[in-house]
């Protein structure tokens, strides 16, 4: 498993400065912000989770394609030999990818679906962050559809990870007590948790 800094550092390498880094670092604050809240109600692993998260869309240094971009991602991880966050680049895709459409995206022929909470917050916070800024999944969800129209591909799954990303919303919106998206949406500026 990465370390804060050692992801860090690779997202630096690959990114170049690219402005797409900065929604990167976005989605991994806002996600140690949410998994810092549900650590008081359950065992949350939260340098894998900031790790994971600022690596999931590494694959862009490649591709902004939306299947493509984690597809290159989980390759470049795997061949780093950084395997938990390599699944993470795959499985965000869509909220995660059954063995036939991981194939034919040009991944291992096996289920891509995030398990663990934290492989799970990663999508659902990512659908959260519009480049570097919080926002609602339907508003996320609308602008996705919105870009994205002519990819057939994608739009016909899009409904399935909007379903996914929503109960999961309202399963831990439940759990905590709290709003997740207000979470996310809190004060994105102050220091998180302390990872140390």
């Amino acid at each position: 498993m990465l370390s804060q800094q050692q992801s860090s550092a690779l997202l630096e390498e690959y990114a170049k400065g690219a402005i797409w880094s900065k929604h990167c670092f976005a989605v991994a604050q806002a996600a140690l912000r949410v998994g810092s809240v549900l650590n008081e109600f359950r065992s949350i692993d939260l340098e894998f989770l900031w790790s994971a998260a600022l690596l999931h869309d590494i694959g862009r240094y490649r591709t902004h394609d939306p299947i493509k971009h984690g597809v290159e991602g989980y390759h470049l991880l795997t061949k780093l030999g950084h395997h938990q966050e390599a699944f993470v680049c795959a499985s965000h895709i869509l909220f995660g990818l059954d063995a036939a459409e991981a194939e034919l995206a040009g991944l291992p022929a096996r289920d891509f679906i995030p398990n663990s909470i934290e492989e799970q917050l990663i999508p659902l916070v990512d659908f959260m962050i519009e480049f570097d800024e919080p926002t609602t999944l339907d508003e996320r969800f609308a602008s996705l559809r919105k870009r994205n129209s002519n990819n057939s591909y994608f739009m016909d799954r899009l409904d399935r990870a909007e379903h996914t990303a929503k109960a999961l919303l309202v399963r831990l919106n439940r759990e905590i007590g709290q709003s997740i998206e207000g979470i996310v949406a809190s004060n994105k500026d102050r220091i998180d948790a302390d990872l140390n």
